[in-house]
């Protein structure tokens, strides 16, 4: 009997230290979750305040470029020049190589001249036409002025253009150019009359009308004008 109580407070002993020792393992289990926890939770928290201060820097830094890019415009770029009898068109790019900036902002100057341009040859197609067919001539010949001059716009092409002002300037590792482009939009008046004289045969019905007197006036004096420009040109380089 005495050696049973001697095992069972042995056993009860144990068992009590076996729990004790459990609890204590819990206990550092759950205070070391506890603790990677909180530390988990200020992490997350000092990386959820650095998206505001990054974002800060960030903002910063584009208002920064972008006043720098706004400040290196040329005054040409952002209004080009107007002058009765001719077409103006800007362009820009940015590259690491300097002719190809170059060539690229030419490209563009040279699109939105087009466009400008061909505006104009068709504004002056459609007028020339207007005023064929309020004159005496009959209907079939209008006919064939519209069908002459139907592709003449799509057709058209601004390679007589000239660079009236360029600019470049460094971008970071990059260049930045800037192109003013001028085109004669009394092109327009001579690319219609060249057209029309490539028709004999409706060239000669046309002679007669006010509307192609009035256009072939118009060119005649649009090549003196620029005759005199050229001579004017050259005299001051003689000087």
């Amino acid at each position: 009997m005495v050696m049973v109580r001697v095992c069972n407070r042995h056993a009860r002993r144990f068992k009590k230290g076996y729990i004790m020792n459990r609890m204590a393992l819990l206990a550092g289990v759950c205070g070391t979750a506890l603790l990677g926890s909180a530390c988990t939770s200020t992490h997350l928290g000092t990386a959820e305040q650095a998206p505001p201060a990054a974002a800060k820097a960030l903002y910063e830094y584009n208002v920064k470029k972008v006043k720098e890019q706004v400040e290196i415009l040329p005054k040409w770029y952002l209004e080009p020049p107007r002058e009765d009898g001719s077409v103006f068109a800007v362009g820009s790019s940015v590259t690491p190589d300097l002719q190809l900036s170059v060539d690229l902002a030419i490209l563009q100057a040279k699109t939105t001249l087009a466009d400008r341009f061909q505006s104009q040859l068709r504004s002056q197609t459609k007028s020339f036409i207007a005023k064929v067919g309020s004159s005496d001539i009959d209907s079939a010949v209008l006919n064939e002025v519209e069908r002459v001059t139907k592709n003449l716009v799509a057709d058209t092409d601004v390679s007589g253009y000239s660079m009236e002002k360029s600019s470049v300037n460094s971008s970071g590792n990059q260049y930045r150019a800037f192109v003013l482009l001028k085109y004669n939009d009394e092109e327009a008046s001579k690319i219609l009359l060249n057209r029309l004289k490539k028709d004999r045969m409706l060239l000669a019905k046309l002679r007669s009308s006010s509307a192609y007197k009035e256009l072939d006036e118009n060119v005649e004096k649009a090549k003196k004008v620029e005759a005199d420009e050229k001579k004017a040109m050259v005299d001051s380089y003689t000087r």
